[in-house]
């Protein structure tokens, strides 16, 4: 059951930065994570979709992703005080590693511009709020 959630929760945040005009990935070496990288991966598979990526170093535990005037995520063991952000609990290197490739993925199959392509949680309204209940 928590790894469905879990899935779900990578999905829903691959999908908010997909649907955005770019993201900023903070944790304390966002270098490690490839994120310098992972703007031309998203160009490569899908040229028409230019996403800005920025890493940005911070001192907190966990990675943050923030996504312009939208909420984000935040791949970390304590629970975010925003209740809009998805919230990941877990391994922060295994789960970073599922959510881009879950990115990939989407990016690669068209989203947001595809009908079907991300499944059909993506067509019902995100709750947080159920998630964070059953990640607990």
């Amino acid at each position: 059951m928590h790894a469905t959630v879990e899935a779900a929760a990578i999905s829903e945040l691959a999908r908010r930065v997909l649907r955005s005009d770019g993201f900023v990935v903070r944790h304390l070496d966002p270098g490690a994570l490839g994120v310098d990288e992972l703007s031309v991966k998203i160009s490569d598979i899908a040229p028409g979709l230019l996403l800005g990526v920025i890493g940005e170093v911070h001192q907190l535990d966990g990675i943050v992703i923030d996504i312009g005037d939208s909420a984000g995520g935040a791949i970390a063991v304590d629970e975010p005080k925003d209740r809009r952000v998805v919230w990941i609990p877990g391994d922060m290197h295994s789960i970073w590693e599922r959510f881009t490739d879950s990115l990939l993925r989407l990016a690669a199959a068209g989203y947001p511009g595809c009908v079907g392509c991300a499944g059909p949680a993506a067509e019902v309204p995100w709750d947080e709020e159920a998630s964070r209940r059953r990640f607990r």
